[in-house]
């Protein structure tokens, strides 16, 4: 007979739980005092706010002031531009009128020429060495148109020379204009060059403050999320192993269901011998009376007992066209990274209206060269209507621009030591927006 081994006082072992359980106190004790040291960041949270938001404010407003130098520059150099154009078509329509008078000079030098070989007795050959009055009346028709092509000539002349004294005045007063425009460039360019170097030193503090408290409340935020993850992993792990423990619970609870069920079918099985030999001892007029009883008994108590056992081991139940929009958003995002240069147009450097005309232009479509003009020149949108490619100003008066590029988005040339980026829309608050 097999005897089954008693497993009533057997339990799971924990000892793996209880470790993983101090490693989830070490955490948390660890996660407490970040939290203690994260709760004295937030002490001086209104403090380094205060701080940011000053520095912020004071960076925004030198950015405004660099883009409008940068503004006045860019204006000047459009103005000369259009100077010099206009003193260039002067120089060309001088240049034709000299070769008008030059021709009418020779003209009527010719005509002199040819009338002085016919003498002072001009009129009297032409009476004298005619066939006929019809003849006489030819060659003073033509004497005449000579002389009348001579007058035209001359009148022609004069006029041209004229206009030629008039243009070579204008001339002057456009070469003065140009003068003056030019000198006006150069007064902005040393404008706007004092401009950065004395605000060069403030930027750069500015930047580093911001840097200091943005890398501070950064570097803190990174631990607390560590320890945060740290925790996550250990309550799973404490979790697992809790389930780990329930699990071998419930194996060892069946084990000892399954060993009660043995010891009562044993006790059950002694009590059918025992009632067995009771019988045989009783029953001594037959001997195969008695076996039969007793086979009949056994066989009753065998069903029984296998019918029982059936019962007890049932199985529980189971457990627009945008096509040049795109095309410009995708140009200016290609210059990412590049420096920014005040005045420039690209391709190696930008300022702000130079990288936005310089996109649209890649597109296809020509707007104006600074800021001011591009937002007087083009269709105003609300922000609500905002569409990849559509232009951002800032500032009042407006000195600076860059193109939204979709979410909440921009790619702007910001200012001297930034390269070309991208940044939020709602870092700064913007004055106006316009579509091309």
């Amino acid at each position: 007979m097999t005897l089954v081994a008693p497993v009533a006082n057997a339990e799971p072992d924990t000892s793996r739980l209880q470790e993983l359980q101090r490693e989830l106190r070490q955490l948390e004790d660890q996660a407490d005092d970040r939290r203690s040291d994260l709760g004295e960041l937030d002490a001086r949270e209104d403090a380094l706010t205060s701080e940011q938001v000053a520095a912020e404010a004071r960076l925004q407003e030198i950015e405004a002031e660099l883009s409008l130098a940068v503004e006045r520059y860019n204006e000047a150099v459009v103005a000369l531009e259009e100077v010099q154009a206009d003193l260039q078509a002067t120089l060309d329509e001088l240049a034709a009128l000299d070769a008008e008078i030059a021709l009418l000079v020779d003209a009527v030098a010719d005509h002199a020429r040819r009338l002085h070989k016919m003498g002072p007795s001009l009129e009297f050959a032409i009476v004298v060495g005619a066939n006929d009055p019809a003849d006489i009346g030819f060659r003073t028709t033509s004497l005449r148109q000579i002389i009348s092509a001579d007058q035209v000539s001359l009148e022609r002349l004069a006029a041209a020379t004229d206009r030629a004294a008039a243009l070579e005045a204008r001339l002057v007063d456009q070469e003065a204009a140009a003068a003056a425009q030019a000198e006006e460039v150069e007064t902005q360019l040393v404008a706007v060059e004092q401009l950065y170097e004395d605000r060069a030193e403030e930027l750069e503090e500015l930047e580093a403050t911001l840097a200091g408290v943005r890398q501070q409340v950064s570097d803190q935020q990174a631990l607390v999320e560590a320890d945060a993850a740290a925790l996550a992993t250990a309550r799973q792990a404490v979790d697992a192993e809790q389930e780990r423990i329930e699990e071998e619970r419930r194996r060892l609870e069946a084990e000892r269901r399954a060993a009660r069920e043995a010891e009562e079918r044993r006790r059950a099985e002694e009590q059918r011998r025992q009632e067995e030999a009771a019988a045989r001892a009783a029953a001594s007029s037959s001997s195969s009376s008695s076996s039969s009883s007793s086979s009949s008994s056994r066989s009753s108590s065998g069903g029984s007992s296998s019918g029982g056992s059936s019962s007890d081991s049932a199985p529980a139940p189971a457990p627009s066209t945008r096509r040049s929009a795109d095309v410009a958003v995708a140009t200016a995002l290609a210059q990412v990274g590049k420096p920014y240069r005040w005045g420039a147009t690209g391709p190696s450097a930008f300022d702000c209206s130079g990288l936005t005309s310089y996109a649209w232009r890649a597109a296809g479509v020509s707007i104006p060269r600074t800021s001011r003009a591009q937002y007087g020149g083009l269709q105003k949108v609300s922000r609500s209507q905002l569409q990849p490619g559509d232009l951002v100003f800032y500032n009042s008066p407006i000195s600076h621009v860059a193109m939204y590029v979709g979410g909440d988005t921009i790619v702007e040339a910001s200012r001297t030591g930034i390269p070309i980026r991208t940044a939020s829309l709602s870092r700064r608050s913007p004055v106006g927006y316009a579509r091309p």
